[in-house]
């Protein structure tokens, strides 16, 4: 593994650098202790549910994407020449991501089974812990199964420097496919609407336990659709920009372009926040977790 730090004082790129250097300092710094604190919390849940399972599955990917950190920051001040290591962290990093954005789905399905079906809910909570710990297991699985069957796309012969690809090296069209369609259009089309009918449903329940004076209810109702709203808006604002830029990239035709370079770059620092914003859903989680105990 070798170092070019003296690119740095010739980059043409130095606000973009710059950028990334702040930007994900800020990440880690933030990011870090937000889901030490909430592993600490986890830590001290006594009797475990499915929904845990998911978000400590989540929260495990968050956790592994923020450790290795260090070394996109690094890379801004001294960057690092093409090797297997750089290979492994790209796969690192887009596996975390790509299994945050399968959770996320799987947690908004489960949401609104939930929501929509209480009683076969509660018939199956015996086995819904174990179902949990099989779908995040397969997540695992599927994730790391695609980053290896097109890691070439991530050999060193076709990046600039770690993190960076070469512009006239593009990815794979059936890797572009792949990332758009499964990692990101069925995702968001799920969450979408699995987000939808259970605002609906609960909007519904809500309004008619307004007639039955149930207020305590409908304060706890209103509560979990402003979380779904959110958790539906940080998913589409963290994930987008991103599989947008992959597609412009690719329709550059490997051109370097800096304006699509420099949106690559925002948008894959976007999406790398997602780890921070999690924290949010930890906090209700966790907070409803606590606050029965008292």
């Amino acid at each position: 593994m070798g170092f070019n730090c003296s690119a740095v004082e010739n980059d043409s790129h130095a606000d973009l650098r710059l950028f990334q250097r702040v930007a994900y300092m800020l990440v880690f710094t933030v990011g870090l202790p937000l889901n030490i604190s909430a592993l600490w919390f986890f830590s001290r849940i006594q009797h475990w549910t499915d929904t845990h399972v998911y978000m400590a599955n989540l929260m495990l990917a968050d956790v592994l994407l923020i450790l290795f950190l260090p070394f996109r920051i690094f890379q801004t001040f001294c960057p690092i020449d093409p090797s297997a290591l750089c290979t492994f962290l790209i796969c690192v990093h887009y596996s975390n991501m790509y299994v945050s954005i399968f959770t996320i789905m799987v947690i908004s399905a489960h949401r609104l089974a939930v929501i929509r079906f209480p009683l076969l809910a509660r018939a199956l909570q015996t086995r819904r812990k174990t179902m949990a710990r099989v779908v995040c297991l397969f997540i695992w699985v599927f994730v790391i199964a695609i980053c290896a069957a097109f890691s070439s796309n991530m050999f060193p012969k076709k990046l600039r420097e770690c993190y960076e690809r070469k512009h006239e090296h593009l990815l794979d069209f059936p890797f572009l496919l792949v990332l758009e369609i499964v990692g990101y259009l069925l995702p968001v089309a799920i969450v979408t609407t699995c987000s939808g009918q259970a605002i609906c449903l609960l909007n519904k329940s809500t309004e008619n336990q307004l007639q039955q004076t149930e207020r305590k209810h409908v304060l706890e109702r209103k509560r979990v659709v402003a979380i779904i709203t959110a958790n539906l808006i940080i998913f589409l604002v963290c994930f987008s920009p991103i599989h947008l830029a992959h597609l412009l990239k690719y329709l550059k035709s490997g051109k370097s372009v800096l304006f699509t370079d420099a949106f690559y770059e925002v948008s894959e620092w976007i999406a790398t926040t997602n780890c921070c914003l999690d924290a949010v859903g930890y906090y209700f989680l966790l907070k409803k977790v606590f606050k029965g105990k008292t």
